[in-house]
């Protein structure tokens, strides 16, 4: 029994080991092909690693290039918290599209931050020193903080009224610099104007902000030097007066701006002056009944340095020839009390004035005449006065 079962197994194994040639040839292929498959999935997976690592490689140069990139963005903003969330934001990021769209959203966080900073600066500018004192230039800048976009900045700036805030700042402060009676230096159409301080503080309230804002920071009120000037009527025109403004201009070089200044007192400089009439009577009356200068017929003008001179033609025809000689050495005789103070004052009173009134009504103007004029002059202006020749200088009434 025992040797029925040991035959039965060597059998068995002795036909396992009877292989056929086509089996060894299956089995050979088999593992040929299973060591294929091995390496193939060798080589694959090392393919793969190697792609993976290539991928993340580029991958990390991709952050590692927008980090840069975002820095160079916030290099004028350091310390805007906004750089270290772009920064997170990049290098947890999975691919180079994400990276780009990261980026390119801190380039439009950039650009609407400069935009905001471009119009906070022109409301600082705007107010300059006065930008603190003013709770509304605040507020507009708070908006344009918060704001999200551009579109929404210019509507804050376009329904703002920052200028005409800005204008009582630098009215304010002018009229904290000026004194009422003192006088400035201030542009008009190119040139500078003399005004006393009130005058100053009603024309300003015309202007353009950008314009009072000069006048602020140049204001500064004028010292004067008084100088003496002798100049023909025909170079002036009509005898300036007391107080009047006046412009000194220079005719052989009209290009240059003129000198103002203001008259301190103006004199008529006459010598002698000399009249004549004649008065044609009919049946004892007179045609004509008149006077001139200082006296009339039947006053005693003799006794004053004048002569009088009667020329009779027929009964009813008299020529008379008034002058007046030597008029400064009546006014000389009147100061050191030989002749009647109120009576020459009243006879020669105003006697500039008069005759502008007469030349201004008959058109009618005395070229000979001269004037002597006391003008008061900004001391930076005397060079340019002194520069000016007499024949040279002409003088236009600024009002």
């Amino acid at each position: 029994m025992a040797y029925d079962n040991f035959g039965k197994k060597l059998k068995r194994v002795k036909s396992r080991s009877k292989v056929t040639p086509s089996t060894r040839l299956k089995i050979i292929a088999m593992i040929v092909g299973v060591i294929s498959i091995v390496i193939l999935s060798f080589l694959a997976y090392n393919i793969y690693q190697i792609e993976m690592e290539k991928r993340a490689e580029e991958l990390n140069k991709a952050k590692a290039a927008a980090i840069e990139s975002t820095k160079k963005l916030f290099s004028n903003y350091p310390n805007d918290p906004h750089l270290h969330m772009f920064i997170a934001k990049i290098q947890a990021s999975t691919s180079i599209e994400e990276i780009d769209k990261i980026v390119e959203e801190a380039a439009q966080y950039i650009e609407l931050r400069k935009y905001k900073d471009k119009a906070i600066n022109t409301i600082k500018e705007i107010y300059g020193k006065h930008y603190y004192e003013s709770p509304y230039a605040q507020s507009i800048v708070f908006k344009i903080q918060r704001a999200t976009s551009k579109k929404e900045i210019e509507k804050i700036l376009r329904d703002s009224n920052i200028k005409e805030d800005a204008k009582r700042y630098f009215m304010k402060e002018i009229e904290n610099k000026v004194e009422p009676d003192k006088y400035y230096a201030i542009p008009v159409f190119g040139k500078k104007t003399l005004m006393k301080g009130v005058e100053v503080i009603d024309y300003v309230k015309r202007l353009s902000l950008a314009e009072i804002k000069k006048i602020a920071e140049e204001l500064e009120p004028v010292s004067f030097n008084k100088v003496a000037l002798v100049v023909p009527a025909v170079q002036c025109g009509k005898v300036p007066f007391e107080g009047s403004k006046i412009e000194i201009y220079d005719r052989s070089n009209v290009s240059k701006d003129p000198v103002p200044g203001i008259v301190n007192s103006s004199y008529v400089i006459i010598d002698d002056i000399g009249y004549r009439e004649i008065i044609a009577y009919f049946g004892g009356y007179g045609m004509g009944d008149y006077t001139m200068g200082i006296y009339g017929r039947g006053t005693d003008i003799g006794i004053h340095g004048g002569t009088t001179q009667e020329e009779s033609y027929n009964a009813t025809i008299i020529g008379i020839r008034y002058t007046l000689e030597n008029v400064p050495g009546i006014l000389h005789a009147t100061a050191v009390g030989r002749l009647n103070y109120e009576k020459i004052i009243n006879k020669l009173g105003k006697y500039g004035e008069r005759l502008n009134n007469v030349s201004s009504a008959t058109q009618i103007f005395d070229e000979k005449s001269k004037y002597l004029l006391i003008v008061q002059v900004s001391s930076a202006d005397i060079p340019r006065l002194l520069s000016i020749s007499n024949r040279d200088m002409y003088i236009v009434v600024a009002e």
